[in-house]
């Protein structure tokens, strides 16, 4: 319903490139609440749960058993003191539930899909954007989750508008790489380069697929890497397209 209700506030023309305000319809937003919940996730996710600093997002993943990201995106601690969200895309919300279900029956956490009452907000670039409701992602932009549209609506007016195409554009040319459903399950985290983005943390325990990361880690055995391109055409290849040379040989695949 409030996503519904946003809609009626679209009504200007956003621009295609920073600085400004995005809604981000593309991200997926999970609340994990409970007793044990950082100590749940310090066991599957790929950054440390314990490090988590208030009004700030961490770059993580969460792996498979043979070490390949299933998803990545940002987690932070719920405003509220209580919980722990994580911010991902929304092709892998229902598979991120199916995959961690049979684990939470063994712990005192509850797992809940919020993105249908959280509108995300994505600020780029502005550096004298509203602290409040927001969570610092880097140097260069904010996220705002709000479970009200009036309160949104307060940042929204005062800020210009871009297009959410234009602020995940932005963190693709940054070099983070968000991870849809066509290639989940198919990279290690350094083949996304999410260790050198700081989303894997090789000081704490045991998390699943931590053998296999730790492993390519350390004895170097990753030969694939991203690699930015630019595309000269109608329309761009979607992700999980094999990309190959003029003699027809694979040589990547689009994230």
């Amino acid at each position: 319903m409030i996503h519904q209700q946003w809609q009626t506030m679209l009504t200007d023309e956003a621009a295609p490139e920073g600085p400004g305000l995005a809604y981000l319809p593309e991200l997926a937003v999970i609340r994990f609440d409970g007793a044990d919940a950082a100590g749940f996730l310090q066991g599957y996710l790929t950054c440390d749960t314990g490090d988590l600093e208030p009004g700030m997002l961490a770059p993580t993943a969460l792996c498979s058993l043979k070490g390949r990201v299933v998803l990545d995106g940002w987690c932070a601690l719920d405003p509220d003191g209580r919980g722990i969200l994580l911010v991902l895309h929304r092709s892998l919300a229902a598979r991120l539930a199916e995959f961690l279900a049979m684990y939470l029956k063994f712990s005192r956490t509850s797992l809940e899909d919020v993105t249908a009452r959280t509108l995300v907000l994505g600020s780029l670039d502005l550096a004298d954007a509203s602290d409040a409701g927001g969570l610092r992602l880097d140097s260069r932009r904010r996220l705002y989750l709000f479970d009200d549209v009036d309160a949104a609506t307060g940042l929204w007016t005062a800020e210009p508008h871009i297009t959410a195409e234009a602020w995940l554009a932005a963190l693709t040319e940054d070099g983070f790489p968000l991870v849809t459903d066509p290639v989940s399950e198919r990279f290690l985290p350094q083949m996304l380069d999410l260790a050198r983005l700081g989303a894997v943390d090789f000081e704490k325990g045991c998390y699943l697929g931590q053998e296999v990361v730790a492993r390519a880690q350390h004895r170097g055995e990753v030969k694939r890497r991203l690699a930015r391109l630019t595309w000269d055409g109608a329309t761009p290849p979607a992700p999980g397209t094999d990309v190959q040379d003029a003699d027809g040989r694979s040589i990547g695949v689009i994230v």
